[in-house]
């Protein structure tokens, strides 16, 4: 019997806001656990600038802007708690979209799966732009492929969706992305009905308010508009560790290439990370600002120079990247590093974060984690594909659209960060929990028992 009137409609509802704030805190588990919320080595960054506003050449301000939510409240849980809420909205509306046979239980059964056998709330206990990666491309997804769900609420989705992509620039990077593979979609579906249609309209206004806003913040900020000062240097770094920069400042210095670097080109270290941040000539060469002209110089030399040594890194660093997707990358004691931004910008917080389960000389221990959660997730991702066959002969374009969008955005995802960046688990592993997601969602739809429509009561 449809519940849709009177105080059965309100019990439904209050039973969905129920339901919310448990997959909310399903998602907080992490953090409820250690006692305070998770901690990164580019946190301290984010929140110094949402207090001082001034711009760190190597970040964007965008989720540094995000954190300042901790500023009415006095503590960084609100920024967890800020985290868990949108992406339990997300995934809310994304199962409201997608299994026809909606309650409660099944948005809490979903919620129940990716806590268990993914990552994911790893990711949403940090402070840290991570989380959105994924719930950015989910929030693409139903708004391309959402045919369950209302106008308005689509709508309210838009936002929150453009928000997500903002705040770090490979999120942008991928959102582009996967509007360009919608919008081939979308032609293509001319030829064929089984081929997914996407909305186009709303992902495209979504994706252009999300890129929009880091040069817009930038430039209310700073007076100028820009989306990154740092993507020269990071990439000659990923040129370092590949061995590409050496080979062509061997290249290129004996014949009177003027770059500071060929003084250094012998003692390159073999890592991304210790070029950048570890003893390192870079600090000698004058660091992000100084390098900027050169590493871009070095970059496009090489890439001219030497197009299928190049060409080869990059398909070999997304192969990489996407084999990399444990969890608990460098989530270890911070107490030497975030603990006088706590006590300046936070005080309350001091206490909770010094004797968070996080700061422990031992650390957490993830090994029995990705002992359990790698194996889930590298199934689930074959899966992905055994799934869009079966969408596929059942004609099921929505579940099809599902699937085509989390494998590319997979893919997509391990190109930017790995080909364009420097590979790391925590890249891959902020996502890929969409691959369990959409395999639960699509396996639903495609049970003919869950297919059937049924009454819902009015929204």
């Amino acid at each position: 019997m449809p519940l849709s009137t009177g105080p059965d409609l309100f019990h439904w509802r209050g039973w969905r806001v129920l339901s919310l704030l448990l997959v909310a805190a399903l998602f907080l588990a992490p953090a409820l656990w250690n006692g305070y919320p998770l901690i990164y080595y580019d946190t301290e960054d984010y929140v110094e600038m949402s207090f001082t506003w001034q711009p760190i050449i190597w970040r964007i301000m965008t989720y540094g802007a995000f954190t300042w939510i901790g500023h009415p409240f006095g503590t960084l849980w609100a920024v967890a708690w800020a985290q868990a809420l949108i992406g339990a909205w997300i995934m809310h509306e994304a199962v409201w979209a997608w299994v026809a046979r909606y309650r409660p239980q099944v948005y809490v059964l979903m919620g129940v799966i990716v806590a268990l056998f993914t990552g994911l709330p790893w990711v949403v206990s940090q402070i840290l732009a991570d989380m959105f990666a994924g719930f950015a491309i989910l929030g693409l997804a139903v708004l391309a492929f959402g045919d369950n769900l209302s106008r308005p609420r689509r709508l309210a989705l838009v936002p929150l969706v453009a928000v997500g992509i903002c705040l770090h620039m490979s999120h942008v990077a991928v959102a582009a992305g996967l509007l360009i593979a919608m919008t081939g979609l979308r032609l293509l579906s001319r030829l064929s009905l089984r081929l997914p249609r996407p909305r186009l309209l709303l992902p495209t206004l979504t994706v252009a308010l999300g890129t929009a806003a880091v040069p817009g913040l930038h430039w209310a900020v700073t007076g100028q508009a820009f989306f990154t000062q740092s993507g020269q240097v990071l990439q000659l770094a990923l040129f370092v560790q590949d061995g590409l920069a050496k080979k062509y400042l061997d290249e290129v210095c004996p014949n009177g290439a003027t770059f500071k670097m060929c003084a250094h080109k012998e003692g390159l270290p073999y890592t991304a990370d210790e070029f950048l941040w570890g003893d390192s000539a870079f600090d000698d060469l004058g660091g992000w600002k100084a390098m900027h002209d050169e590493a871009g110089a070095i970059v496009s030399g090489a890439i001219k120079t030497f197009p299928a040594d190049v060409a080869r890194a990059m398909a070999r660093n997304t192969i990489t990247q996407i084999d990399l997707i444990g969890s608990g990358e460098d989530l270890v004691p911070m107490s030497w590093h975030f603990v006088k931004t706590v006590l300046k910008r936070y005080p309350r917080d001091f206490r909770s974060f010094r004797f968070a389960m996080q700061q422990r000389a031992e650390g957490i221990d993830f090994t029995l984690i990705n002992q359990i959660q790698v194996p889930v997730a590298q199934a689930a991702q074959v899966a992905l594909f055994g799934l869009l066959v079966v969408a596929w002969r059942r004609r099921d374009r929505i579940s099809a659209g599902l699937l085509v969008t989390v494998i590319l955005a997979i893919i997509g995802n391990a190109v930017v960060c790995g080909a364009l960046s420097n590979p790391h688990d925590r890249y891959q592993n902020r996502l890929v929990w969409l691959a369990l997601f959409a395999c639960s969602v699509a396996a639903i739809r495609l049970d003919q028992r869950f297919t059937r429509r049924k009454s819902v009561p009015p929204i």
